[in-house]
């Protein structure tokens, strides 16, 4: 008996490791860089499997890291391609021109790179506008898009002495007006360690840079971007719990586009991080709509 055991034992290592060895490879990120169209690398991974492709894409000062949580959790049903647009992480910082359209252009990049034909983007703040620009490049292949505490009101413009005021203080100070920035974004009792991470990565961005990208943001047309993405758009946003928060106006934006949001209580500006497994299950309730043998 204990032959016939050890036999079978073989039999089905010899069977199944090519299966489980395929599974861990599926899930094991492919860390690889693009051209965007104007030649500047564009960084990015990818893992996972499955018809839909969900591609996660960054905020201003941030970079693909900011999806740690959420990359091999939905790797399992999904290919997952996370992005450091242009200007941010370890793509390229020499562009001659920064713009949200400039930075959509990166994610097209990449979705053709890899072939993929059911995209839905997941964009974190900056990454909402730059997600509703990529999908009007690409009709037909994005089918939806969702915000993470972004597109809160579509008529809402910044008063132009507060543009001026923080670009101020940006090209000023850029790791002091950061600092002070993050932490008004943040309830006061975000973990330290956390608070830390964010202000650590995000005061490490090239300054020229990303006050080149900011200086396009009181320009946003949001209601075009809303309109010509012409695909649904979902957000899952923060209530207001800082004075840095801006309402989510659903009545608002269903003047132009397919809007839902979904809202988490007591987070700040990052609820992928502060609270990722809240945050995911209720992406995860946002994706149903959009399976792909619904």
């Amino acid at each position: 008996m204990n032959a016939l055991r050890t036999a079978l034992l073989a039999v089905t290592c010899f069977l199944f490791a090519p299966v489980a060895r395929a599974a861990q490879d599926d899930a094991k990120p492919m860390k690889a860089t693009v051209q965007a169209p104007d030649g500047l690398t564009i960084a990015y991974d990818v893992r996972g499997k499955g018809d839909t492709a969900l591609v996660f894409i960054h905020g201003w000062c941030c970079d693909r890291e900011y999806w740690k949580h959420q990359l091999d959790a939905f790797a399992a049903d999904n290919r997952v391609v996370a992005i450091d647009v242009g200007g941010h992480g370890a793509s390229g910082k020499d562009r001659k021109a920064w713009s949200i359209a400039g930075l959509a252009g990166d994610v097209e990049a990449v979705v053709k790179k890899l072939g993929l034909k059911r995209v839905i983007l997941v964009g974190h703040s900056m990454g909402g506008p730059v997600s509703l620009a990529s999908a009007k490049r690409m009709p037909g292949t994005v089918v939806a898009v969702i915000g993470v505490d972004t597109l809160h009101n579509a008529e809402f413009q910044w008063p132009e002495d507060q543009a001026k005021m923080f670009m101020a203080a940006f090209e000023a100070d850029f790791k002091k007006a950061m600092q002070g920035a993050i932490r008004m974004m943040l309830p006061e009792k975000t973990d330290a360690k956390l608070v830390e991470w964010i202000v650590t990565r995000a005061e490490a961005q090239d300054p020229k840079t990303a006050v080149a990208i900011f200086r396009d943001f009181p320009s946003l047309d949001a209601k075009a971007l809303l309109k010509e993405a012409k695909v649904p758009v979902r957000c899952i946003n923060a209530a207001p719990s800082t004075k840095f928060a801006i309402p989510t106006a659903t009545d608002i934006n269903k003047k132009y586009a397919d809007f839902k949001a979904v809202i988490m209580e007591d987070v700040g500006h990052y609820p992928m991080l502060e609270r990722p497994a809240e945050f995911n299950q209720k992406l995860r309730e946002v994706l149903k709509e959009f399976a792909a043998n619904k």
